[in-house]
């Protein structure tokens, strides 16, 4: 890649990273509601919007992540003429 979008490349890694913590935190916090029981201020179907929530938090993350590379490819492409 260039040397011009050296941002964008780690903002490929930090897109990814962030996916995979936004899906644990899911996760974990869904385990932690059911496991907990849940209370009146959080059911256990928080637990379920938790979960939901980190899985659509990693999609996000995740084609935020795959965009950026498929530009930087496109760019890589168009800089050497092809």
């Amino acid at each position: 890649m260039s040397k011009n979008y050296k941002v964008l490349e780690v903002s490929v890694v930090v897109f990814k990273v962030l996916s995979w913590i936004s899906l644990a935190i899911g996760i974990i916090a869904a385990i932690v509601i059911f496991v907990g029981g849940g209370t009146p201020e959080a059911p256990r179907s928080t637990g379920f919007i938790g979960l939901l929530l980190g899985i659509v938090y990693f999609f996000s993350f995740i084609i935020a992540a795959e965009i950026i590379k498929l530009l930087l490819e496109v760019r890589s492409k168009v800089d050497k003429g092809a």
